[in-house]
């Protein structure tokens, strides 16, 4: 499987940064994260953008898994935040985006 990271740099930094194996140190759910970090605000533009072409593409959640744990190496899973599958964590992550990013 091709890498997606140069593509996706914005959510691949979220990933990796932010919902690593530890991620609740970063915050208690997805939306604290958000909250809590000034570098993903800032970023929220790109990262909708990037959640945005992963929901529109062709990919399974079986994909994004390999691609957020076996190429990101993220420790996030859904359920543990209440979010039904990986659709549901994009849909999520543009909400959060849209806080910090006009409309474009």
């Amino acid at each position: 499987m091709e890498s997606l990271e140069g593509n996706f740099r914005n959510l691949h930094y979220l990933f990796g940064a932010h919902l690593h194996q530890d991620w609740t140190i970063e915050g208690k759910t997805l939306s604290d994260v958000f909250e809590k970090s000034k570098a993903l605000q800032n970023l929220s533009g790109g990262m909708r953008r990037e959640a945005e072409a992963l929901l529109t593409g062709e990919h399974d959640n079986h994909l994004l898994d390999d691609i957020l744990f076996g190429q990101w190496g993220a420790g996030y899973e859904p359920e543990a935040d209440g979010l039904d599958d990986w659709h549901h964590v994009l849909r999520e992550i543009v909400r959060y985006c849209g806080r910090y990013t006009e409309v474009e």
